[in-house]
């Protein structure tokens, strides 16, 4: 009992060491206070919403400091809040074919599906 206890413990280490990955704002620097913020370990509820009841298995960060992670829908975790910011972000596009006025279609995109979630639980 007490060895899973030590790995889940370098397991969160090694997580807070990954770096903080946002493509919307590559290029903004974080503040020390917001920095520390999403580094905070939470537990989190992870659901499934594409493919409810199924794994799923992701890598998080760069080429020299990445990990895998495997969530299992309904499963509990306890990760940094940006992994966490990292799932909720994942979406997939959604399209439809429009007419442009012209006699012809066009495909346009007319938003997005969010395929996962991470509920906060507070305990």
């Amino acid at each position: 009992m007490k060895q899973a206890v030590q790995e889940d413990k370098v397991d969160l280490a090694r997580m807070m060491r990954l770096p903080i990955i946002d493509p919307s704002n590559s290029n903004e620097k974080r503040t020390e206070k917001e920095e520390k913020w999403l580094r905070e370990a939470q537990t989190y509820e992870f659901m499934n919403i594409e493919e409810p009841g199924l794994m799923q298995t992701f890598s998080y960060g760069t080429a020299g400091n990445q990990m895998k992670f495997s969530f299992f829908h309904g499963g509990k975790y306890k990760v940094p809040r940006f992994i966490a910011k990292h799932v909720n972000s994942c979406s997939t596009p959604m399209w439809s074919w429009r007419p442009d006025g012209l006699g012809s279609m066009t495909k346009e995109r007319v938003g997005t599906n969010s395929r996962f979630q991470m509920r906060e639980l507070y305990e």
